[in-house]
């Protein structure tokens, strides 16, 4: 196996984070994977599974960040992890994030959410170093997907963690090995959104007698079943297409 005497950290959430694990342990020894998973994960699968609850399950070390500074030999890769990372706390320098965007457009949060409002034609993964910014680092590799006119903020999600473990097999080897190459981002052609940039609450009632192309995107954009569903003159939508040039509304 590669990697005898590296220690690779997964830290995240959801489906993706579990395929990361898999891949990983299959590559190297079980006793060199450390297992970060979010606070709010308790254990219990919901609408993703648990990392927590995989990683106890198969029996990997979970560690919390503080434990991670220390490790000299630590790789350290972040999958939808929720806390900005301090690099300067951290010996090594081997940190690495898989971000839901074509960086450097889209950094920050709701990234999947704002493609969708914006009517995007692509979308992608981006896999780069971690630095003192929020998605600021160099970038290591991208992988690019064209976004169906009719694809939801739901299911694009779905297509980004699959995306997510594609760029990982086609990349751990060489941060592994250390033969990754990476470029500097151009932050000025990019764009970044906070946690607060999106009211989910508010934002989704829409009181409109026709739907436009705008419309549309924005309907999209809100539907995502487990947290909430877009309000059309007060009704809950779950899902809205673009058929024969028409728009077909299909309510809760």
């Amino acid at each position: 196996m590669f990697g005898q005497n590296k220690i690779v950290c997964i830290a995240g959430k959801n489906q993706c984070s579990i395929d990361f694990l898999k891949y990983i342990s299959s590559k190297i020894s079980k006793n060199n994977i450390l297992v970060l998973p979010n606070k709010n994960d308790l254990g219990k699968d919901d609408w993703q599974p648990s990392l927590r609850k995989y990683a106890l399950k198969n029996e990997f070390k979970i560690t919390n960040i503080s434990n991670l500074y220390k490790i000299k030999n630590l790789i350290f890769i972040s999958i939808e992890y929720e806390n900005i990372i301090k690099v300067n706390k951290f010996f090594s320098k081997e940190l690495f994030n898989f971000h839901f965007s074509l960086l450097p457009k889209y950094r920050g949060c709701h990234t999947n959410f704002f493609q969708i409002l914006n009517g995007e034609k692509n979308s992608g993964v981006t896999l780069h170093k971690i630095d003192n910014g929020i998605d600021t680092g160099p970038i290591i590799n991208q992988i690019k997907f064209r976004i169906n006119i009719n694809t939801n903020a739901y299911e694009n999600y779905f297509i980004l963690m699959k995306n997510s473990v594609r760029l990982l097999k086609k990349n751990f080897n060489n941060i592994l090995q250390n033969k990754y190459i990476t470029r500097k981002q151009k932050i000025n052609k990019g764009s970044y959104f906070s946690k607060k940039s999106v009211n989910y609450k508010t934002m989704k009632v829409f009181n409109i007698n026709e739907i436009d192309a705008i419309h549309f995107n924005k309907i999209k954009a809100f539907i995502f079943p487990p947290f909430q569903l877009p309000i059309l003159n007060k009704k809950k939508v779950k899902n809205i297409q673009y058929l024969k040039k028409k728009f077909k509304i299909y309510y809760d």
